[in-house]
C-alpha cells in the first residue's frame, strides 16, 4: 500500500491538453453554508466533459493505515457526473474564459518518530488561471473530508488551508516532529 495521493501523470497530461481550451462551466451542488461541495465536481473545458472527484482511498498515513481523500479528474460523459447527495440536484456556473495555466499544489509530510522517519504526499489542490486574470481553485481541505472547496477570485493560493494545519495536528504529540512542505508546479 502506497502512502501518496499525489495526482497521476496521466491526470497532469489531462490538465496540460485544457492549457487554451475555454472553461465554459463548471457543475456541483449548491453551496450550504459554505463554498464546500461533497465528492464530485463536473468540469467542461472546450468541447469535453471530465469529473473532479474527492473520494476516499486506503492508504498507509505515517504509522497507521487511514482512509484518505483523493482528487481523480477523469474525462466523462455529462450524463455520468451526477450528485454524491441524496436528493441533490446540481448546478452549473459559467465560466467562458480561455484557461492559461493550471496550478497543481501538492504538500509533502513527514513525522520523525522514534529515528524514522514517515512520510506522506498529497495534491490538495487544482487553481485555474484563466486569461482575463480571474482564478477558480478545487482544494481538499483536510485528508479526512471528500469535501472540495471551490472558490472563485484573484491569488487564490493566499486562501488555501495553511500548512500549519498540519503542524497543529501533532502539536500534543510527544514524541514526533512533524514538517511539511508545499509544492507549486504551474501547467503552462
Amino acid at each position: 500500500m502506497n502512502n501518496s495521493t499525489i495526482i497521476s501523470n496521466n491526470t497532469i497530461n489531462i490538465l496540460q491538453s485544457m492549457i487554451g481550451q475555454t472553461f465554459d462551466k463548471y457543475k456541483c451542488d449548491p453551496f450550504i453554508n459554505s463554498p464546500m461541495v461533497y465528492g464530485i465536481v463536473g468540469i467542461y473545458v472546450g468541447e469535453k466533459s471530465f469529473k473532479l472527484t474527492s473520494l476516499f482511498k486506503e492508504v498507509n498515513r505515517f504509522l497507521t493505515t487511514d482512509e484518505v481523500a483523493q482528487f481523480e479528474i477523469t474525462e466523462t460523459i455529462d450524463d455520468d457526473i451526477k450528485t454524491f447527495m441524496i436528493d441533490g440536484e446540481m448546478i452549473e456556473t459559467p465560466v467562458k474564459n480561455k484557461i492559461k495555466s493550471i496550478t497543481v499544489v501538492n504538500d509533502f509530510q513527514t513525522i520523525e518518530y522514534q529515528g524514522k522517519l514517515y512520510e506522506f504526499n498529497s495534491t490538495v489542490g487544482l487553481i485555474f488561471a484563466l486569461e482575463d486574470s480571474r482564478e477558480i481553485s478545487f482544494e481538499l481541505g483536510t485528508w479526512f473530508s471528500e469535501m472540495i472547496t471551490i472558490q472563485r477570485g484573484y491569488n487564490l493560493i493566499e486562501n488555501f488551508t495553511s500548512t500549519d494545519d498540519f503542524l497543529e495536528e501533532w502539536e500534543d504529540c510527544d514524541g514526533y516532529i512533524p514538517k511539511v512542505k508545499r509544492e507549486i508546479t504551474v501547467i503552462e
